[in-house]
């Protein structure tokens, strides 16, 4: 075998009808380091635990395994022409309030993971200036093989970039209008899956059978803005609600986050202490769902 190039690797993902049933990718994405620096990170866990016993023996000589699941985070970049699915994957629910599943093929070049039964536990969205936007799966999956390699027809459609979308936020109890000040933001989408031991039940097998979402999606994030005014500082420290959306446009395709209640939780305004800087308001919020339950806090499309 060849040295394996990262180039020659793949990913991509398909919707499941049910679960349990794969389904071969329909929709391939490059995959980017994430904000520290890491990879693709969706990992084999075998979960042994090595016995304790006091067994007249000097040495730790027994174990077993607490199940056996895939656990990890991708990050790819948001590509028009490729959201649909990756959409439906992070925020559909089905009955009982239940989470759309998913099966993913990951080609490392000499291996070839296949995921059966994956969920999306959570999604963080990063809107940096002068990058492309980001988005980052922490997955969880019930099962986990050697697949064999498949033949992926990845976009050549360049990334959403920052630079181009545009954000409107509610400030004053007022309407939505369009904010050029922000610099970064970063939105965390939680589908409030279970800790996939939880999965585990009393049947044949390694791998766990169930991985519930225990409640409706949650979202919370963070956005820093130049300091030209004081209108989401009075939003904080009055308590006053806002809203916010960013659409994001490439050409004639366009994205749209929606967060139609948000509620500033904190502040870092303040002097940087320097001389040579200009003062960068940081926000972090907490989207909220309608009152009535109809609306979820976030909205993708």
């Amino acid at each position: 075998m060849g040295v394996a190039l990262a180039q020659e690797g793949s990913f991509g993902f398909a919707l499941q009808a049910e679960q349990g049933t794969y389904q071969a990718p329909v929709t391939w994405l490059p995959l980017m380091k994430g904000g520290d620096g890491s990879g693709e990170s969706v990992r084999l866990q075998k979960n042994y635990a090595l016995l304790d016993l006091a067994d007249s023996n000097d040495y730790e000589s027994r174990y077993f395994s607490g199940g056996e699941w895939a656990e990890g985070e991708v990050v790819v970049p948001l590509i028009p022409g490729s959201l649909t699915n990756l959409i439906g994957w992070i925020q559909s629910r089905g009955s009982d309030n239940q989470g759309a599943w998913g099966s993913v093929l990951i080609d490392c070049v000499h291996e070839v993971k296949k995921l059966t039964d994956v969920k999306v536990r959570r999604a963080r969205i990063d809107l940096v200036k002068g990058q492309p936007v980001i988005c980052t799966l922490e997955l969880g999956g019930l099962k986990m093989e050697s697949g064999t390699p498949s033949s992926p027809n990845m976009s050549t459609a360049a990334p959403y970039i920052f630079r181009e979308a545009a954000v409107q936020i509610a400030s004053g109890g007022g309407a939505l209008a369009e904010d050029i000040n922000c610099e970064r933001m970063q939105i965390v989408i939680d589908n409030a899956v279970e800790a996939m031991a939880e999965g585990m039940r009393l049947t044949a097998g390694v791998w766990p059978k169930r991985m519930y979402n225990l409640g409706g999606v949650r979202c919370w994030g963070a956005l820093s803005r130049d300091f030209v005014d004081s209108a989401l500082y009075d939003d904080f420290a009055s308590g006053q609600e806002a809203g916010l959306t960013v659409t994001l446009t490439r050409g004639a395709a366009s994205a749209l986050i929606s967060l139609p209640r948000v509620l500033y939780t904190g502040s870092d305004m303040g002097l940087p202490g320097s001389h040579d800087r200009r003062i960068v308001e940081r926000v972090e919020f907490t989207a909220l769902g309608s009152v009535d339950g109809v609306t979820p806090p976030v909205v993708m499309a």
